[in-house]
């Protein structure tokens, strides 16, 4: 179901997962400080990510690179065409991380239904004192970290009736709402939320763009 490579990589990680620790400094001018808060993690997390599949030899493309972007999806392109996410999220405080724009997936999968084949990376990390480690790994797929919600079909961050983003699923212990079993499990509820949401769906294009 993953990537050969995505899982040669996870299995790698797993390996050498009570390894990961480190402490995170930031200089400027003759200042150097001890970073403790959590918002800037992802975003070293996914840099070293990349780092170290490169000292690692596994065939991995920051997606930047292709796209000229700091906004681009996927975050990485794995072996000859699979595409790669990389996601954290505290351990202490469950995964809540955005996993897309509601709006821009919608579009962006009835365009190219191989989006829904990604492979999700997950990190969770905490910190001790100010050493940062890296607690568990997952590799995972969009339908394995995304539920249905009181709402709609899809869990998703909503504000003043307006939905942002797709949030994920806490998919390692038992909730109110389980995981998603199936990729078309997940593909139903994502445009029958679109329906809800919007009085319309791009289902009839994501089906017709399908290979």
């Amino acid at each position: 179901m993953y990537n050969t490579e995505s899982t040669k990589i996870f299995n790698k990680l797993l390996s050498i997962k009570s390894t990961l620790k480190g402490g995170t400094k930031f200089s400027l001018g003759n200042v150097t400080l001890d970073i403790v808060g959590n918002d800037s993690f992802g975003n070293l997390i996914q840099e070293w990510f990349g780092e170290w599949c490169s000292r690692n030899n596994f065939n991995v493309i920051d997606g930047k690179a292709i796209s000229k972007s700091s906004q681009t999806f996927p975050d990485f392109y794995v072996g000859k065409d699979s595409l790669l996410e990389i996601k954290t999220f505290n351990g202490a405080n469950g995964p809540s991380f955005d996993i897309a724009n509601f709006e821009a997936y919608c579009k962006s999968l009835a365009e190219f239904p191989e989006r829904a084949d990604a492979d999700y990376l997950i990190f969770s990390y905490e910190m001790t004192d100010i050493e940062l480690h890296i607690k568990d790994i997952w590799l995972k797929k969009i339908w394995e970290i995304t539920c249905a919600s009181d709402r709609y079909p899809l869990k998703t961050q909503v504000k003043k009736d307006v939905i942002y983003n797709i949030r994920p699923s806490n998919w390692y212990k038992p909730t109110k709402y389980a995981s998603f079993k199936s990729k078309s499990e997940f593909i139903e509820a994502l445009f029958e939320t679109q329906k809800i949401y919007r009085g319309y769906s791009l289902y009839d294009e994501y089906k017709a763009n399908l290979k």
